[in-house]
């Protein structure tokens, strides 16, 4: 018996636009359809296999806070609605459309275009990234000034940060040669494979994930395994609570608001900014308990 529904990751970088659209079609014809889409996951039903076209948008002044209630959205969808297609959702910069209808017009802007805005947005990212980057770094200055040290847990965190952030930034601008090399002599945008993406993000999320677990190797020699474990299994909880909690509020205020851009992120990082506070608060309290 088939399952009802299914989640997969939404693991896609705003210039992957066209491997999503791709594996979104791969999907239907496999016989699920997408109908629900989050920041961190999509979701599929069960379909017949069939043919169903998609279409994978960055918005003009792209922004991962935008509300899908806001007037330029809405001018949007509606002109999209009149040429035959369907919204779905949007994930990060990525607003999605579909169609059954294989005389529906095309509705995806110029190349060009598409190409300006992925950079405007992955600028975005990128100024984004080094905010979190400096947060961090001041918090892994202030933990080695507490224990006198030079590296502390922080540090090691801060080092995986700037690993991940090498690699995305290179993988942009990797693409963004390319993209601009293809414009210049064909006319159109690159387009990944949907499946080199996902081996992409495998060899990037496993080294990660292993380099995550050294912090529990390097102090499992001088505290008991039981703190140790605790510790571990604590913070793994608490981030993958923390995700998805900032993904249902993303998702909120996107879909179910109509807040500006600048209201949205000001809620946003003000709640991750309090949360933030508290756990560094509560970070140094089990430290000096085990101390």
């Amino acid at each position: 018996m088939r399952t009802r529904s299914k989640r997969v990751p939404a693991f896609f970088q705003v210039y992957e636009n066209d491997s999503l659209k791709e594996y979104l079609e791969d999907m239907a014809l496999k016989g699920w359809q997408l109908k629900e889409v989050g920041s961190l996951f999509l979701r599929f039903e069960p379909c017949r296999p069939h043919k169903i076209r998609y279409c994978v948008e960055v918005m003009d002044k792209p922004s991962a806070f935008a509300s899908s209630q806001s007037e330029n959205l809405k001018a949007y969808q509606e002109f999209c609605r009149d040429a035959g297609w369907d919204y779905v959702g949007t994930t990060g910069y990525l607003h999605i459309f579909c169609t059954e209808d294989e005389k529906a017009v095309v509705v995806e802007t110029d190349p060009q275009e598409r190409y300006e805005r992925i950079c405007q947005a992955c600028q975005g990212n990128n100024w984004l990234a080094c905010a979190v980057f400096g947060l961090i770094t001041l918090l892994n200055l202030y933990s080695c000034y507490l224990k006198k040290t030079f590296f502390c847990i922080n540090g090691w965190v801060l080092f995986i940060m700037i690993g991940a952030m090498a690699v995305s930034l290179g993988e942009f601008l990797r693409w963004k040669s390319r993209a601009g090399r293809s414009l210049r002599e064909e006319g159109v945008l690159p387009c990944y494979s949907w499946k080199a993406v996902k081996r992409k993000n495998v060899m990037v999320i496993a080294p990660i994930l292993l380099m995550s677990m050294a912090p529990m190797v390097y102090t499992a020699g001088r505290y008991s395994s039981k703190i140790v474990i605790g510790v571990t299994v604590g913070m793994c909880v608490y981030v993958i609570l923390l995700a998805f909690f900032f993904s249902k509020l993303l998702y909120w205020l996107r879909v179910k608001k109509a807040y500006s851009t600048k209201t949205n992120m000001f809620i946003y990082w003000g709640i991750g900014l309090v949360i933030c506070m508290a756990a560094c608060s509560g970070m140094l309290a089990v430290i000096f308990w085990i101390l």
